[in-house]
């Protein structure tokens, strides 16, 4: 199916939802899709094809009568197992004990609703939002559907594997200091982490308050940008909400990026990665740079400390106080490898946590000082490809491999998308990251649809039997 048009929104070609019962349609050619390789890749939880089916039909219904459902008219849509649903079950990706009944909806599925998505499923995900390779000890592998012997990522793994086998359109997913865009950039499609503050957290479950966002992935940038302008706006419920106007940026997405300055940086970025991330990566920057963008060396310092000084200090002693009474009073009811990661946060010293965040502080101010040269600034996304699932046993290792490019980033507020920018020699997807100013996604989304413009890499899709 192509792209949703950046002009209408209730025109996208092929099954558009112009089209009489095209919505139903839709709707049920991915429900056949979910049955037939859903027990593959294991990328759901939960499925609503009843709900989804009156969904449908009822836009159709709409549609003909002269309405218009909303931006995301008749898209098929899955969340992560980790927003709140009035009347349903959230596990968070965790065991029986410590699920919850929904007594409202998150504004996140409001907002989707109000857009005329139509909800089909939940995802899969790292238990309680912690890892990058969504090895899940009580729901099951969810694996990737570009090899199924290898992990999708996490902790939105599940988000970005419906993504990949085509069971939804577009997938929410969570990221605080990655778990969009690794995800993302493993199972070959975009997957977009806001500015903190433009898409509310209320209904969902934390990590860390100051660093947690919620955002889209689709195989396109222009569904992730449409996604993403359903579900932005201000939430007077959230402390972090910021009432900062996006505008409607949706007609410029084509405008190009004559002039972009793009930094690259020359230290740690590019540093001990796998030879085709490395090559795909760098063809991309070539590619920007034919299609107007001025390529510009920088330096960010400090680059090599950013996850240490982030995620195995501040992080996860936000974690670890979040889910303290769950640590004492049943750990074993938790995975064994998130135990122990929730319990790397014990021991962060309250002069500790100070520390970390006044280095934060000043790594912002030397960012803020960057971005007076540069417009964004491009890097690998992971510094590898997908791992194979034994290989990751060890969660904690396996989520420093796959996110050193993300955490630091992410502890910034900064946005940043995942874009597929090629593939290695076994066929693995290579994700390259585009970081913005704050609040800058607008320009973020024109550099990625001015890549996709240029190449194909996103209309690659897995071979996966039906």
């Amino acid at each position: 199916m192509s792209e949703l048009s950046t002009t209408h929104p209730a025109r996208s070609g092929g099954g558009s939802p112009s089209t009489p019962g095209a919505s139903e349609a839709e709707t049920h050619a991915r429900l056949a899709r979910i049955e037939s390789l859903n027990p593959i890749v294991n990328a759901l939880l939960a499925v609503d094809a009843d709900g989804a089916i009156r969904r449908a039909q009822a836009q159709d219904e709409a549609r003909a009568a002269g309405d218009w459902p909303g931006l995301l008219d008749g898209v098929t849509v899955t969340v992560k197992d980790c927003f709140e649903l009035a009347g349903e079950t959230t596990s968070y990706g965790s065991s029986a004990r410590f699920a919850r009944m929904g007594h409202q909806d998150a504004p996140l599925i409001r907002r989707l609703r109000e857009a005329g998505a139509i909800l089909v499923g939940r995802n899969n995900l790292s238990e309680f939002c912690l890892g990058s390779t969504n090895q899940n000890e009580h729901h099951g592998l969810c694996r990737n559907p570009w090899d199924t012997g290898r992990v999708p990522g996490g902790s939105s793994g599940g988000s970005a594997a419906s993504v990949a086998a085509g069971l939804c359109r577009v997938s929410i997913g969570t990221d605080t200091g990655g778990s969009i865009r690794i995800p993302a950039a493993l199972c070959g499609v975009v997957g977009l982490r806001p500015s903190v503050g433009r898409v509310s957290n209320t209904g969902v479950i934390p990590c860390s308050v100051d660093f947690d966002t919620v955002g889209p992935l689709a195989y396109s940038v222009a569904d992730v940008a449409r996604a993403f302008a359903a579900i932005a706006g201000y939430d007077p419920e959230d402390p972090n909400s910021a009432d900062v106007p996006l505008g409607n940026f949706l007609p410029d997405l084509k405008a190009g990026i004559a002039g972009t300055r793009i930094g690259l940086p020359r230290n740690f970025y590019f540093d001990n990665l796998q030879p085709a991330v490395a090559e795909r990566v760098r063809a991309a920057a070539a590619v920007l740079e034919k299609a107007g963008a001025v390529l510009v060396d920088i330096t960010i310092e400090d680059a090599e400390v950013a996850q240490a000084r982030t995620a195995f200090s501040l992080l996860v002693a936000d974690m670890a106080q979040y889910h303290l009474d769950k640590m004492e009073t049943a750990p074993e009811s938790i995975g064994p490898e998130v135990l122990r990661r929730l319990q790397l946060g014990l021991p962060v010293s309250g002069v500790q946590y100070a520390e970390s965040r006044r280095w934060l502080a000043s790594w912002k101010l030397r960012f803020r000082t960057l971005f007076e040269r540069v417009d964004l600034i491009l890097t690998p996304t992971t510094p590898i490809v997908a791992p194979r699932i034994y290989d990751s046993a060890d969660m904690i290792e396996a989520t420093r491999a796959v996110s050193r490019f993300t955490y630091g980033f992410g502890a910034l507020g900064l946005p940043a998308m995942s874009v597929p920018c090629g593939f290695d020699g076994d066929g693995m997807p290579v994700g390259m990251q585009i970081v913005g100013r704050w609040f800058d996604e607008p320009l973020v989304f024109r550099a990625g649809a001015a890549f996709q413009a240029a190449t194909d890499h996103h209309r690659q899709r897995p071979a996966l039997p039906l």
